[in-house]
């Protein structure tokens, strides 16, 4: 990669900065670049586009479905940045539009993202009442298996038998599965509040 990065330099460069090799160029200087408000807004953007995504993931929100967040009653600071990447966040978290009020609205999934409050009304694109049984059917089913995951563990003499790479995989479903049952609960508490 080193041959072809200086191929591309030699061939593309429009004036002859360097007399030698790229490799041995010195680094630009980047002072003055930085901006730390800049960076704040961005990984607030970063933030607020995940947390959607995953509720819309936990709550088996259709991936076609444009739905509205609204931000609840934020500071003028957050609600300036949300204008301001107003459409990259609708389009990057698949968002019908981003919208401002004093209180969350019946009947909405709310979520913090760095110093605001997001709501998401999602009465519209699911159907409430099976999702929350889909949920507990899915707990079931994941505390099951991991009933038997820990009777596996709990005997001596599978541990002391089963080569170490299976102990250790077991052990790995485990705690996957007990990540995945808290983030359902999670979502199931969600739906719980609308």
């Amino acid at each position: 990669m080193p041959f072809l990065t200086e191929e591309l330099w030699h061939q593309t460069r429009t004036a002859p900065r360097f007399d030698n090799v790229l490799a041995l160029a010195p680094w630009p200087d980047l002072t003055g670049y930085g901006s730390p408000e800049d960076e704040a807004q961005i990984g607030w953007m970063i933030a607020l586009i995940s947390e959607v995504r995953s509720i819309r993931a936990e709550l088996n929100v259709p991936p076609a479905a444009q739905i509205p967040v609204i931000l609840v009653d934020v500071a003028p600071d957050v609600a300036a940045c949300a204008a301001k990447w107003n459409e990259t966040i609708r389009r990057l978290a698949r968002l019908s539009e981003i919208g401002t009020a004093p209180a969350a609205p019946a009947g909405a999934v709310q979520a913090i993202v760095g110093h605001a409050t997001i709501a998401l009304p999602l009465g519209d694109f699911i159907d409430i009442t099976a999702e929350r049984a889909r949920l507990q059917k899915e707990i079931a089913r994941e505390e099951k298996d991991g009933a038997k995951l820990d009777a596996k563990l709990a005997n001596p003499d599978f541990i002391e038998r089963a080569p170490e790479e299976v102990v250790e995989e077991n052990r790995e479903r485990r705690a996957e599965a007990v990540a995945r049952i808290a983030k359902m609960r999670a979502a199931l508490e969600r739906l719980a509040r609308l």
